[in-house]
């Protein structure tokens, strides 16, 4: 096999794997465990090894304290509430491009998620924390576990292929641009929060972290193929749900459940480790499938209905992101070029 061919292998059984042993125990929101494998195993690198996950980690529980001390303490006092946020998003997307892997997406799942359910009872967000950082660890386990069954070392080498060269790390971006792209996260994210929460909004949470995560990563140059990319994942992933979730209604079986879960990840593991350059949006497309099934494979009377809202919370988030950014990103520029001529038309002295 070639490496491609290993890390699609890897990552198709190991979520294939999270899905049978956390659906089949089926602890409370057990569903996060395959979409954290899943996160972990889409990326083409090597086990990241104990020292960093741990850093991942440390991360996460930061994230889910912080929501705890909001849900505890701030969230009847919209006045403190907001700031905090605003403060907490600008700092965590400021500092992204020095964190570990994916510990911004982690530290925004757990500073948004525990406070929203703190809205319906407070010991909830309590148990929704515990449960989270109980997923990202079995999640992390299951990662180390089948880069250990299923090593790098076991792709076939071409002796006469010239030596794969690491990639590059991602040039960080000089201090005045990240704090341009931290601001406009900032007021996206803060923005979301506040609907939201004032709203209390609390059965459309899933729109309000996509929202959080999907605001992350803004670029002036960027917006129509962010705009494409997101599109096209919500459109792939939403897709393969409706495809899952009828076949499943059809036949309600856990085996079937496994079969099914296995084939859709073998395609999109095959996708994502194609090389190609649509690559990340099938990456995406894969985290939004695992998210809706998820959520929609619970014990529920209304989970027929309830699904395809939970698709149009996905949809949403992605346009209220993009738009977001696309209106902030043209004010501020405006805003930069009235301040330019204001500069060019003052009189000089002399």
């Amino acid at each position: 096999m070639s490496l491609p061919q290993v890390r699609a292998l890897r990552l198709s059984l190991a979520v294939t794997a999270s899905i049978a042993f956390s659906y089949g125990v089926a602890w409370p929101m057990a569903y996060m465990v395959p979409l954290f494998v899943a996160m972990f195993l889409s990326m083409p690198l090597p086990w990241m090894g104990w020292p960093m996950a741990f850093k991942v980690i440390k991360r996460l529980w930061v994230g889910l304290l912080i929501g705890l001390v909001i849900s505890e303490f701030f969230l009847r006092f919209p006045l403190v509430c907001v700031p905090f946020y605003g403060l907490f998003f600008f700092y965590v997307f400021f500092n992204d491009a020095k964190a570990p892997p994916l510990s911004t997406i982690f530290m925004m799942i757990g500073a948004t998620m525990v406070p929203i359910i703190g809205l319906q009872a407070t010991v909830a967000s309590h148990y929704v924390a515990m449960f989270i950082l109980f997923d990202l660890l079995v999640g992390f386990f299951i990662t180390w576990f089948f880069h250990w069954l299923l090593p790098n070392g076991m792709a076939r080498v071409d002796p006469n292929a010239a030596k794969p060269q690491q990639p590059a790390p991602k040039p960080i971006p000089p201090r005045e641009e990240r704090a341009r792209l931290a601001l406009v996260s900032t007021l996206v994210s803060t923005t979301a929060v506040l609907l939201f929460f004032s709203l209390n909004l609390v059965q459309y949470s899933l729109a309000m972290m996509y929202i959080c995560m999907m605001a992350g990563a803004p670029s002036t140059h960027a917006s129509l193929k962010v705009m494409t990319n997101n599109s096209k994942s919500c459109f792939i992933g939403g897709v393969a749900i409706i495809v899952a979730y009828n076949l499943l209604v059809a036949v309600p079986s856990y085996w079937f459940l496994l079969i099914l879960s296995l084939a859709f990840c073998l395609f999109f593991a095959q996708k994502i480790n194609s090389g190609k350059a649509n690559a990340a949006i099938w990456s995406s497309g894969f985290t939004t499938f695992l998210v809706l099934l998820g959520s929609s494979t619970g014990v529920d009377s209304s989970a027929g209905s309830s699904f395809y809202l939970r698709i149009a919370q996905v949809i949403f988030a992605g346009l209220f992101c993009i738009l977001s950014i696309v209106v902030i990103e043209h004010w501020m520029q405006r805003r930069g070029r009235r301040r330019s001529w204001r500069l060019l038309s003052k009189p000089t002295v002399g």
